[in-house]
């Protein structure tokens, strides 16, 4: 009798694991997809510039800094990310990475210093951030479900969502209570993340597959430079425009006198951003990583140079959203190309090194447009300076090899 009923509560046990096992492929993907939205507070950062400049008695260009620190810091993060994989696994990885982003903001919030700014937003958050970043993007390279060129595109407009739903949360929340409290409400955010992602990624059992990387700068320019340099060169462009333009986008709108609209200009990045991200695994499969890089670039040169002749608000939002829109395209094709020339395997090691394009572009693209507009307090010359710049980098997408099979 004592084993007939226990039958019925095995038989129950089982039952109730069936769809935690139904769910586990999906865990990777949804820990990467949870990871990156937590991290869109990168791209909603537009809204907190002129609450900073006053809360802080800065100028732009010394609060675009802190921008460009932490775009600069997320590089270091996305370098040296692979070689951390070595020591921790990637579910520990994600949970001590968020901790120190969270604290990152945290201290920019509560320091009341810029400072204070510089070292928590610029410095702890940015590199937790940029660990992060390659923690989702690695998560949902892991086999799953789906194709991986789909999951890399989820994954990445995860991170532009977040921004379109940051940027009015943080807005209200600056206007409440200032910007101290938005940052620690984007530190509390973080860490959620980041426990949700450890929890998930440890149930799926699961782990990437080893890059087989050696010293962090051994065979920098790897056996095939051309596609490196290539990139290299396509990322810091696209990166120095793109980023300049986001950074800025509400700063943008305000000078357009459109104040009252600026708060939606980073909602358009986000959205255009997420946009182009979900496509652009897909583009680049269907048209190869050369051509979508190249022709990202040439859009976005087309439109800032369009800008640029005829600005204003209309025009401006328009713009916005198309640079956005191409600069999340950008971010789906890179890892899918390079995958394609170096097999996935080599994703993390060989993209955490073409990624310092985007640190170095983050770094002076913000800073420049927040020094160039207290010149002359207008955005004309960085608008005709980032088209120029997305010309250039489309030409450098243009000398990829066109065959990616390795």
């Amino acid at each position: 009798m004592k084993r007939a009923a226990a039958r019925p509560r095995a038989n129950e046990v089982v039952r109730e694991r069936r769809p935690v096992a139904a769910f586990r492929p999906w865990f990777p993907l949804a820990a990467g997809v949870l990871i990156n939205f937590s991290i869109g507070i990168l791209y909603a950062w537009s809204v907190f510039v002129a609450p900073l400049e006053a809360a802080l008695e800065a100028s732009r260009a010394t609060v675009s800094g802190a921008q460009s620190l932490c775009l600069f810091t997320a590089t270091i993060g996305t370098f040296v990310m692979h070689r951390l994989l070595h020591r921790m696994s990637l579910a520990v990885l994600a949970l001590a990475m968020a901790a120190v982003a969270a604290a990152g903001l945290a201290l920019a919030g509560f320091g009341g210093s810029a400072a204070a700014l510089y070292a928590g937003y610029g410095v702890l958050f940015g590199f937790g951030a940029g660990v992060l970043y390659f923690v989702a993007m690695v998560a949902a390279g892991i086999g799953g479900p789906i194709r991986q060129s789909v999951a890399i595109s989820v994954n990445m407009a995860a991170i532009a969502v977040g921004g379109i739903a940051w940027a009015p949360a943080f807005a209200a929340l600056i206007a409440a209570l200032g910007p101290g409290a938005a940052l620690g409400l984007a530190a509390a955010v973080v860490l959620a993340a980041g426990v949700g992602g450890f929890a998930l990624v440890a149930a799926s059992r699961k782990e990437p597959p080893p890059s087989g990387a050696a010293g962090l700068f051994e065979d920098i320019l790897t056996d095939r430079p051309r596609v490196v340099i290539a990139i290299f060169v396509g990322f810091l462009c696209v990166a120095f425009t793109a980023l300049s333009v986001i950074g800025h986008a509400a700063a943008m709108m305000a000078s357009w006198d459109a104040a009252e609209r600026a708060q939606f200009a980073p909602m358009a990045a986000g959205a255009g951003y997420a946009l182009g991200a979900f496509a652009g695994g897909w583009l680049t499969d269907l048209l190869s990583g050369r051509r979508v890089l190249a022709g990202a670039g040439f859009v976005t040169g087309a439109f800032l140079l369009a800008l640029f002749l005829a600005p204003g608000a209309a025009l401006g939002m328009i713009a916005i959203a198309a640079v956005s829109v191409c600069f999340g395209v950008t971010a789906s094709a890179h890892p899918v190309t390079i995958a394609g020339y170096y097999g996935v395997a080599a994703l993390p090691r060989v993209f955490g090194r073409v990624a310092l394009a985007y640190g170095f572009g983050g770094l002076l693209g913000p800073f420049l447009s927040g020094a160039l507009y207290d010149a002359e307090l207008r955005y004309d010359t960085v608008i005709i300076l980032t088209a120029a710049l997305a010309f250039t980098g489309a030409l450098s997408y243009g000398c990829l090899p066109r065959r990616a099979a390795a």
